[in-house]
């Protein structure tokens, strides 16, 4: 994290201060337009591609030449945190249905980390300093306090739900399609290692589960499953009837 954190919130909140007029020709770049070009980058290529000379590069430009908009890497990478967290897709979180809301709300996460898989990468690097990131937090905290936990719990909810979504968005991103001649070359194979008397539960289990979803894992029914389970200890805090 950068050092001159006064520096960094001056700029994640630039569009909410006066900005004095600058003499001289216009800019090549501005703050805007180099952690846009910056998030189009992580998108192509990941996180570890994003460095003021990868940015520069990029750009037709030199790195040097950048430093006099976004001062190190890791401003740039809280600038992209906050941008993308500004611009996304939230639903409508006035349902008098809890559950739906906070349904709607994991698949807004989910659906921003599989847009932005680099997002879920860096945000240790990037607490919530900018009015994207935390205008967010807002609008979902309002989504989860009229079940009236305390401040703590209110909070770790949805930490909860975030948390998961930003991991089944992994999950998500990395599953591929099953491949039936694979298997029909392992399936023999490991027939001779793997069997019923040796492994009965994991023969018996991994079998139904397989048949179900015809794979040996299935991300979009683990994501389903998971937030169900997650929503239902939320109603046990809460009591389970609740609307």
């Amino acid at each position: 994290m950068t050092e001159d954190i006064p520096g960094l919130i001056a700029l994640l909140w630039r569009h909410e201060r006066t900005a004095s007029p600058r003499r001289g020709p216009k800019p090549r770049f501005t703050v805007d337009s180099l952690v846009s070009a910056a998030i189009e980058l992580a998108d192509a290529e990941g996180a570890d591609a994003v460095s003021m000379r990868g940015l520069a590069t990029a750009l037709g430009s030199s790195a040097m030449s950048l430093y006099s908009y976004v001062p190190d890497k890791s401003t740039l990478i809280a600038l992209m945190a906050d941008q993308v967290t500004a611009a996304m897709r939230h639903g409508d979180y006035s349902d008098p249905d809890w559950r739906v809301r906070l349904d709607r709300l994991a698949h807004d996460n989910l659906d921003l980390h599989l847009a932005h898989p680099w997002l879920g990468t860096i945000r240790a690097e990037t607490p919530p300093l900018g009015p994207g990131i935390i205008g967010k937090y807002e609008r979902e905290l309002a989504a989860i306090m009229p079940l009236g936990l305390s401040a703590v719990d209110t909070d770790a909810s949805l930490s909860l739900i975030i948390g998961f979504a930003r991991s089944s968005a992994a999950d998500l991103a990395a599953a591929v399609a099953p491949d039936p001649e694979w298997w029909q070359v392992a399936g023999p194979a490991l027939a001779e290692h793997v069997t019923p008397q040796r492994f009965p539960l994991a023969d018996a289990i991994g079998s139904a589960a397989g048949a179900e979803h015809n794979a040996a894992y299935d991300a979009r029914h683990a994501w389903r499953f998971g937030l169900d389970r997650i929503l239902d200890g939320i109603a046990s805090m809460t009591g389970a009837g609740m609307a």
